[in-house]
């Protein structure tokens, strides 16, 4: 391989001298008498930087990362606050909910038709209980099942049907506001020694429902002014530092892992190995996306 660079005028490879800084015709020196070796010194031609330009990959700063606004929710459920409970009546969905305006809960019981992926109709089951709740951060419901639960799970718990839930729970707020979400259905699973798990969440916000999924981290509120009312609902304002800088907050999900691991600062930055794969899981980095309350800082 050889190790001599291109010259200004030459297009032949030829060493630089290190004593007298001239070009020469041998690997040795120019010419000049100097004792000392030659020193190759790395000089690109006009063409040849192009060329390198066009083989650099350029990215859009804003290609990634997007932005998206945070809607209230008017009526939520506190998951781990579910449970099974039976007295001399029967078996009852005990819930605890945190909610902003009156509404009304409503409990489908081994359902027999699917739920709609753009409204949330109303279901058929073999048991519907209803019971209306108040605007209260932290209140618990309950609501009526069926008389013989092991009874009525068997033969329905294996069946592997997407079109039919053991238990589905919805929460409906009346709201004229179309940015907030107004209602929530919520699919539970019957697990060992009775426990629930939810497996499916939906949310109405307008006309539009959509899926939810958890993201695993916590975003900021930048609503939230007070901390304790975070405590209150049992929710960590802490998210945790920015993976790569450890100094800012988390504030932007990457998709679609749904890491929050991110500050908006170090989303921003192209050309890096994070903007293309997940810092944590190494998954491949389709979009990232950051509360517009943050953005606009």
């Amino acid at each position: 391989m050889h190790h001599g660079l291109r010259c200004f005028d030459a297009c032949e490879w030829a060493p630089l001298c290190r004593g007298c800084k001239q070009w020469g015709i041998s690997s040795s020196c120019c010419g000049c008498g100097s004792a000392s070796p030659p020193l190759v010194t790395p000089v690109v031609t006009q063409q040849h930087q192009q060329q390198l330009q066009q083989q650099v990959p350029r990215h859009n700063p804003t290609s990634n990362l997007k932005t998206a606004p945070l809607i209230r929710s008017l009526a939520s459920l506190q998951k781990g606050n579910c449970s099974i409970e039976q007295d001399a009546s029967g078996w009852y969905l005990r819930f605890g909910c945190s909610a902003s305006a009156a509404g009304e809960a409503t409990c489908f019981f081994l359902t027999k038709a699917s739920s709609s992926s753009n409204k949330l109709e109303t279901l058929s089951a073999e048991q519907i209980s209803t019971k209306p709740f108040e605007a209260n951060l932290s209140q618990t419901c309950k609501l009526y099942l069926c008389e013989d639960l092991p009874k009525s799970l068997e033969g329905y718990a294996i069946v592997e049907d997407k079109t039919r839930h053991q238990l589905v729970l919805d929460l409906r707020v009346d709201s004229a506001d179309s940015r907030t979400i107004a209602a929530q259905r919520y699919f539970f699973k019957f697990g060992y020694g009775n426990s629930l798990q939810v497996v499916k969440q939906q949310a109405k916000c307008g006309t539009s429902v959509r899926d939810v999924e958890a993201l695993y981290g916590t975003l900021p509120n930048p609503r939230q002014q007070d901390s304790t009312v975070g405590e209150t609902l049992g929710i960590d304002s802490d998210g945790g530092d920015c993976v790569i800088c450890l100094s800012k907050p988390r504030e932007v999900a990457i998709l679609h892992c749904r890491h929050v691991c991110l500050c908006n600062t170090c989303a921003k930055i192209t050309s890096s190995t994070w903007s293309f794969q997940c810092p944590v899981c190494r998954g491949r980095v389709s979009a990232m996306v950051g509360l517009e309350e943050f953005a606009k800082r």
